[in-house]
């Protein structure tokens, strides 16, 4: 298991830091004046189990301290996203956490918070502009060297992506980066949220038909979710030849990686992340003009076949 060091991040000039922690002082006058805070948790999708984890672990940890939160189901949409950002800051939330959604892509929302004084945590969004605080969970280098080295630099490849969500986006270009001096082909598809699974399921299902058995094959998804979804699809047309890999390290990722029906998962520890964002909070409100621009790493690890049972030991929590 590995940890990548936690880094904080200056925005570029003081202008930007200013804007950063612009209105903080009206912050103060939020939901939480004389009493408890109120958090707003926005979440990417009520489907996406894995980034939901994170901001369950922000929610818990915070009613743990006596805070209120107001959660939102963008349902995969930015539009969405950006309304309930404003509507949160409207109500005069003391913080909003986001997950996923590329910060740049939040612009308008991001502004009315950041014009109530209220801090925005992004986890998998980046960094930017009224966002000082955010969560990578890209991590996306050590699986893509993995299915290198498992297709041994040859073969063909489908890679299931998904353009609008940061880490996504990350994790396609270090696969992109690996594969580049290799003989893969890679066949690209973007998978559609909701219905993550679904779209995977028939993406799979069109691309293992077009390559017949012969030669090393291989289906990557971005995340778990899509990766249960060209499991699900192989074990349909009855292909044992194809090798699958996902990121994340969800319960159901796991259970398929226990019965053989996914090659390998990448566990990334989003529950910590998320804790370590609600601490941040804490951090900001109890000094806001002190704070410094965070972007936060964590935990990892590969899990196939050889290592799952011993992992599931340690985390019992992500049996299924």
């Amino acid at each position: 298991m590995k940890r990548r060091k936690t880094v904080a991040i200056a925005l570029a000039g003081s202008s930007a830091l200013t804007a950063v922690l612009a209105g903080c002082n009206a912050g103060a006058t939020g939901a939480g004046e004389g009493g408890a805070k109120t958090v707003g948790l926005i979440r990417f999708s009520g489907s996406d189990v894995y980034a939901n984890s994170a901001l369950d672990a922000i929610a818990s940890y915070g009613k743990s301290k006596g805070w209120k939160v107001t959660e939102v189901d963008a349902n995969g949409s930015v539009d969405s996203a950006n309304t309930a950002l404003t509507n949160l800051a409207t109500k005069g939330v003391d913080a909003i956490a986001i997950s996923v959604f590329p910060t740049d892509a939040l612009a308008s929302g991001v502004a009315s918070a950041q014009s109530a004084g209220i801090p925005v945590a992004n986890w998998g969004g980046g960094l930017g502009s009224g966002v000082p605080i955010a969560a990578d969970v890209a991590i996306g280098e050590p699986m893509a060297k993995r299915v290198v080295d498992d297709l041994d630099a040859t073969g063909a490849l489908l890679a299931l992506g998904y353009r609008p969500g940061l880490p996504c986006q990350r994790r396609e270009q270090a696969l992109d980066e690996a594969v580049a001096k290799t003989d893969i082909k890679v066949d690209a598809q973007q998978i559609t949220i909701p219905g993550q699974v679904e779209s995977a399921d028939k993406a799979t299902q069109a691309w293992a038909q077009a390559h017949p058995k012969g030669g090393k094959l291989a289906v990557w998804a971005c995340f778990d979710d899509p990766a249960t979804g060209a499991a699900a699809a192989l074990q349909q047309l009855g292909r044992t030849d194809v090798s699958t890999y996902g990121l994340n390290g969800t319960a159901e990722a796991l259970s398929l990686v226990k019965a053989g029906k996914l090659t390998a998962t990448q566990w990334i520890d989003g529950p910590s992340q998320g804790r370590e964002i609600a601490q941040l909070f804490e951090k900001y409100w109890s000094a806001p003009d002190d704070f410094k621009p965070i972007e936060i790493d964590g935990d990892y690890k590969i899990i196939d076949k050889s290592n799952v049972d011993d992992f599931l030991a340690e985390h019992p929590e992500l049996r299924k």
